[in-house]
């Protein structure tokens, strides 16, 4: 019996209470003076300050207060709302999806000017066309005061097109005082930017292999290509091997999509068109605790051909979601996503072209920016006869700049909680249209170069409780009848994943038009990175009506009555400024009435009415629809149709009619 009782002590665990809930050093300390006192109350007594014992515990308190700092630290620096330390809030900012900026460069708007030869005999004198320059991206400007700073155009300037160009006369002929000379102007974007180069030697590849920008203030990277002329693409994440690829457009590619040549009605096509391409060589930015940009490549060393892709159901419904939907977490991005991460550089040398600058300094005055630096022209002097070499270049010398306004926008590398806070908000976009503003954002963020949107209206088809049907899907005109009266409504099924979008453009007389079809599939395909799953994008074209305003106001006895008709049809006309409004806004009679009230000089608004102008109407080329305006007032407004559209004054110095008296 003895022998199993000494066994059983043996094997029995010494179980000691231990408390854990200690994290500062008193607490430590305490806790180990009375597990010594419970444990060991004959072993040591003396918890004395001065006693040695007391030492060996403080020291163990110390150790443990030391510890739980920096776990707790550690924790803390963890979490994106509460970390401290620079290069950790960037880590985590980055793998949120967030790419902290080096640099904001400043933007301004400014004026580009050139001389322009007059051509003409007698009193028909113009500028001569074979002389109005296409100045290309990437031109360079700077200031006239110290320190210079660099500007680059962002976008082409064809002084041939006569869309926002403003012309004058700059020099006549002394003895009849014909035009020798015109001066020809248009807007052009600058940034505060630079170009620079860098090259980069590989031997053997090696798994995501990076190098680093040797600059601070990195706007962005431009391209890179390989020594084998290679272009290598920058993506988001390494797993995405599809990306948008912009070509030039051509006649083939408009066959089929631009259904109409007259540009009164269609917007015009784009100058790009979007492909997307499968790339192999592919890279992703990123910032590093030097704050440096880096290049992380791939981790392929095999051969991958660049193909144009399309997406389509088909190919969806053969992916890896077909067959294991039960278990596989969908991502409406994975389409676009490869497990090679792409290739890794090997025996080539990569240049890397960036833009460098921004900065708080280059937030210049006005009038500051005056000197050309290099201008990159469409045409050059071998392009013209060799007795008008000399004038080409004549006007080549003469092309001139200068800012109206301040370039605003510049700023230094982000601060830390810049960072945070807008990694968290990137974080929550994620990147996707979910919302029916996100759409609308990002439908207007599409580059120009693939079409100009003017006006986005999205709706769902749960929103939507009747449509109106024709055999074109959109509303039945009628010259005779009013069509919004001929429409049969029907009750569809309600499809709460669809997303209708409605777009109008401008032609180039700045008036609402349709979008073309080339347009439209740009759009599509530009949606479709962002788009989640289970959306359904309907592209549909809006409808714009358009109206004519009269109205009669009470002018006081000491004003001019010309005057003031003239300052209240101003008002309208900055009412109804057609980039203030939006598709299915409805008309507030009263903001009307209290508009044209405002208007200095008037005493009482007598009467203001609204009317429809359609097509045709006084030899001029309004839109088709008509519209039932007295039967859309309901409370002093006039509300839009069914079908989403947009009221437009599309002329108005004819469409907005005013009478006074005193």
């Amino acid at each position: 019996m003895a022998v199993s009782q000494s066994i059983t002590k043996k094997f029995t665990p010494n179980y000691k209470d231990v408390n854990y809930l200690a994290k500062s050093f008193p607490e430590f300390r305490q806790n180990l003076i009375e597990f010594a006192r419970s444990y060991y109350p004959n072993t040591y007594t003396d918890f004395n300050e001065a006693s040695p014992g007391m030492m060996f515990i403080e020291m163990a308190a110390y150790v443990g207060d030391v510890m739980s700092f920096y776990i707790d630290n550690q924790f803390k620096e963890n979490l994106l709302a509460y970390a401290t330390e620079r290069q950790n809030i960037i880590a985590i900012s980055q793998a949120l999806g967030y790419k902290p900026r080096l640099a904001a460069p400043a933007v301004v708007e400014a004026t580009i000017y050139q001389l322009v030869p007059a051509l003409g005999t007698s009193d028909q004198y113009e500028p001569d066309g074979r002389y109005y320059q296409k100045i290309l991206i990437d031109s360079r400007f700077s200031t006239n005061t110290p320190p210079t700073q660099v500007f680059r155009s962002t976008e082409e300037v064809d002084f041939s097109d006569p869309s926002n160009r403003v012309l004058r006369v700059f020099t006549r002929d002394v003895s009849t005082s014909a035009p020798t000379n015109y001066i020809a102007s248009k807007p052009i974007k600058l940034i505060a930017a630079d170009t620079r180069t860098a090259t980069f030697t590989f031997g053997s590849a090696q798994k995501f292999t990076t190098i680093e920008i040797p600059e601070t203030n990195v706007i962005g990277v431009v391209s890179v290509v390989d020594s084998d002329g290679n272009d290598w693409s920058e993506v988001d994440f390494l797993g995405q091997d599809i990306v948008i690829e912009e070509r030039d457009i051509t006649p083939r590619d408009v066959s089929g999509f631009v259904t109409s040549s007259n540009t009164t009605f269609d917007a015009p096509p784009p100058s790009n068109i979007i492909l997307l391409k499968r790339k192999p060589r592919r890279f992703v930015t990123r910032i590093n605790t030097n704050l440096r940009m880096e290049l992380l490549f791939g981790s392929g060393d095999g051969m991958a051909e660049e193909d144009v892709i399309t997406l389509n159901a088909n190919q969806i419904a053969n992916t890896k979601y077909n067959q294991t939907i039960s278990n596989t977490s969908i991502d409406p991005a994975d389409f676009l996503s490869s497990d090679t991460f792409g290739l890794a550089p090997a025996n080539t040398t990569l240049t890397v072209t960036y833009l460098v600058g921004g900065g708080i300094e280059s937030n210049v005055l006005s009038n500051t920016i005056t000197r050309t630096e290099l201008v990159n022209l469409q045409n050059q002097v071998t392009d013209y006869a060799p007795t008008e070499q000399s004038l080409f270049l004549t006007v080549v010398d003469s092309i001139a700049i200068n800012n109206e306004q301040p370039a605003t926008g510049g700023g230094d590398v982000e601060t830390i909680e810049e960072i945070r806070q807008n990694a968290l908000a990137f974080f929550n976009a994620q990147n996707r249209v979910v919302t029916d503003q996100d759409y609308v954002v990002r439908t207007l963020s599409m580059p120009p170069k693939f079409g100009s949107i003017a006006k986005v209206f999205v709706v769902r088809d749960e929103q939507i409780n009747a449509i109106a049907t024709s055999d074109s899907g959109s509303l039945t005109v009628n010259n005779d009848e009013n069509p919004f009266n001929n429409r049969s409504y029907v009750q569809d099924p309600v499809a709460p994943n669809a997303v209708n979008l409605y777009l109008l453009g401008y032609n180039s007389e700045k008036k609402l038009v349709t979008v073309n079809s080339l347009v439209k599939n740009n759009i599509k395909k530009y949606l479709e990175q962002y788009r989640m799953l289970t959306d359904d994008v309907n592209i549909v074209d809006a409808f714009v009506v358009n109206i004519g305003v009269e109205f009669n106001v009470v002018v006081y006895r000491n004003y001019n009555m010309n005057d003031v008709l003239a300052r209240c049809i101003d008002a309208i006309n900055n009412f109804f400024d057609i980039d203030k409004w939006q598709i299915n806004q409805p008309i507030i009679l009263n903001d009307l009435r209290l508009t044209i009230g405002s208007v200095d000089g008037v005493q009482t608004v007598t009467n203001v009415n609204v009317f429809n102008k359609y097509r045709f109407q006084d030899g001029r080329d309004y839109q088709e629809y008509r519209y039932p305006i007295d039967e859309a007032v309901v409370d002093d407004i006039i509300y839009p149709s069914l079908d989403p559209c947009i009221f437009e004054i599309r002329y108005p110095d004819t469409d907005i009619i005013g009478n006074a008296r005193q």
